[in-house]
């Protein structure tokens, strides 16, 4: 018998003893002594302050139960300002004598940004930042200025925290206003919305690998804790004041302490079914989901049942949780809807809490198999011309070249040559002339076109709460691309732009055609964020000894960060001419935010110097647009 059983034991035996004798005085041989109750009351009541101190650490701590009803909200890019600057494109050779804060990164971009759109040298740059002539605004100057001619009152003043706030939001607007971000643009994005969601989105969910889960280990919820005080407090105030009816009320109270006490929970043996009313559902429609827990154990009084919704699935009608009290042999089931979204989704086992009659043990654990949903959409290609590179390659297609031969387009004249085309005679001119010469159309070719889609943890980001983020845009348009190019008659694959290995390799025909759309559609690749790898050599290299000779490559990236603007530029250099398709991800609901809407602006004018098509697509522009506004322009 361990010491907290013989306390116990001591405990009971005092109160019975203590009870007999306030009731039947002399029944028991305790010797009367006011001042011995007076301190027996004294203790009690020293130690019910210590259960209530005791209560407060201990307080209740039932398992919580996980939120599957909302998705994960895309981040927003350039919520925080520190994030905005590392890597501002165009600082790396930018010498500052600050120390690397927040003012001195400002510094550095301000001058990469002055050398850009003013035409300014480096230095120059520097020099009107340092004076601070390089803006109208004395308040932005004497933030980022190094000489004393600013306003002596704006110096004061950025030596207290609410200025220092008020005069780096203006330095950032001011910077982002050189590269044409207007501070007074503002959209709708709720920015306090989306972090809210972010929070409750954490939550662990109910599903996870594998089927049901074993029982775990029988948990006190403290659910009864502050019953020791009351019943400590009674017997103090009792003995002390000499109130039988105080101590009466103790007695009740350690009643409900045994009622707690002698409640235990028994074995839990639950299975559970689940149907979908549609297991190949269109991106877009309600799929109905049925959910049967059956007790093939002992009574359950206390069950609180969550379905293992899968994380990237929104439950948009009934509620995948519910309480209930079951005994043996009993079921209950329930519905609810969720919205299907391309791709292939795992129900996980459901998250089942079950305590016993009192509340004051719980148990926990996984029940149930996993159920497969998986979306397709039905393929549907752009109507709009893809702007391809030109490109000499051997095999007939539609896109243009600028050699002569075959085709449609006139393209020149040349002389006649021993084995040309009757067809291909300019007859009009030998009647006029007399001379035999031939025709010469712009020839159309097919090309070999690999799309690219950026699957970095950098690219799970999205213009705002409930918007797509640039992974799911960048989808989007490369499954209503790739049967566009194939109809064109190209030889088209399918690669991953970043670490994970997925590829497809450039092909044409109607089983090539199947295999992208189900690669697109269901490919875990695409469909879930992965850990940042940053040994970009190696998978670069994997990539390159898998792409053909003469392959263009069509990347579908945000351009958020110079890793992957360089990386782009690597796939140019080593002789794969690259077009990029970028969904605009940035928003301009805050000054951090413009100030990363314009670090996007620089970059994607940086690969434009070197050559690299960039199609800019704005969240307000279908994908035809941006074709279409692209061959325009070229």
């Amino acid at each position: 018998m361990n010491g907290w059983r013989i306390l116990v034991a001591g405990g009971v035996v005092v109160f019975v003893v203590g009870a007999l004798e306030l009731f039947q005085p002399g029944l028991v041989p305790v010797p009367r002594s006011e001042t011995l109750l007076s301190v027996f009351g004294a203790i009690a009541l020293v130690y019910a302050v210590t259960a209530l101190y005791g209560r407060r650490r201990a307080a209740p701590d039932p398992v919580e139960t996980p939120d599957v009803e909302l998705i994960a909200p895309p981040e927003i890019p350039g919520t925080n300002l520190e994030t905005t600057l590392e890597g501002f494109p165009g600082t790396e050779s930018i010498y500052s004598t600050v120390l690397p804060t927040i003012r001195g990164e400002l510094r550095k971009a301000t001058t990469a940004v002055l050398t850009r759109y003013r035409g300014l040298d480096p230095e120059r740059a520097q020099q009107q930042v340092a004076a601070g002539t390089w803006t109208s605004d004395p308040f932005v100057a004497a933030y980022l200025g190094e000489s004393s001619t600013p306003a002596l009152r704006h110096r004061v003043r950025a030596l207290f925290a609410f200025y220092r706030q008020r005069a780096r939001d203006r330095t950032v607007d001011a910077v982002a206003a050189v590269a044409g971000v207007d501070p007074d643009e503002t959209d709708e994005t709720d920015l306090t919305l989306q972090k809210t969601l972010r929070e409750t989105s954490t939550i662990e969910r109910a599903g996870g690998a594998g089927a049901s889960g074993p029982l775990r280990a029988p948990r006190q919820t403290h659910h009864w804790t502050g019953v020791s005080v009351v019943v400590l407090g009674c017997l103090g105030l009792g003995l002390l004041f000499q109130e039988p009816g105080v101590l009466l009320a103790g007695a009740v109270a350690v009643g409900f302490a045994a009622y707690a006490r002698t409640t235990p929970q028994g074995p839990v043996e639950l299975s559970l079914s689940r149907s979908l009313d549609n297991t190949d559902p269109e991106p877009g429609e309600a799929v109905t989901v049925t959910v049967t827990v059956a007790n093939d154990g002992g009574f359950c009084p206390d069950l609180r049942i969550v379905d293992g919704v899968p994380g990237s699935l929104a439950v948009t009608d009934g509620s995948p949780r519910r309480g209930v009290t079951l005994r043996a042999g009993r079921s209950v089931t329930f519905s609810y809807t969720v919205t299907a979204r391309q791709g292939t989704h795992e129900f996980g086992p459901a998250f089942v809490i079950a305590r016993n009659l009192s509340n004051s043990v719980e148990r926990a654990v996984l029940v149930g198999d996993e159920t497969t949903l998986t979306s397709v959409p039905t393929a549907r290609p752009v109507q709009a011309p893809v702007p391809l590179r030109q490109q000499p390659t051997q095999y007939a297609g539609q896109a243009p070249t600028d050699n002569g031969g075959e085709g449609l387009e006139f393209h020149t004249v040349r002389e006649y040559q021993p084995g040309d085309s009757m067809a291909r005679i300019d007859w009009n001119r030998r009647a006029r002339t007399g001379e035999l010469t031939t025709l010469e159309f712009r020839r159309e070719r097919a090309t070999r076109v690999l799309l690219l889609i950026d699957v970095r943890p950098e690219a799970y980001v999205g213009h705002g709460p409930g918007e797509a983020n640039a992974v799911e845009r960048s989808l989007t348009a490369a499954q209503r691309i790739f049967p566009a190019l194939l109809d064109d008659g190209h030889q088209v694959g399918i690669g991953a732009f970043g670490s994970q290995d997925c590829f497809l390799a450039p092909d044409s025909g109607t089983s090539h055609r199947q295999r992208g759309r189900d690669l697109l559609a269901t490919d875990p690749v695409f469909h879930a964020r992965t850990e940042s790898d940053t040994r970009d050599r190696y998978w670069i290299t994997q990539l390159r000894q898998r792409i053909p000779d003469n392959t263009q490559l069509l990347v579908f990236s945000p351009l958020l960060d110079g890793r992957g603007v360089r990386l782009i530029r690597e796939f140019e250099a080593y002789g794969y001419p690259t077009t990029v398709i970028s969904p605009d991800p940035t928003t301009t609901a805050t000054a951090s935010c413009r100030l990363m809407q314009a670090r996007r602006r620089l970059m994607m004018t940086d690969l434009r110097q070197t050559g690299v098509p960039v199609l800019d697509w704005s969240p307000e522009e279908s994908l035809e647009e941006v074709l279409k506004r692209e061959v325009a322009t070229r």
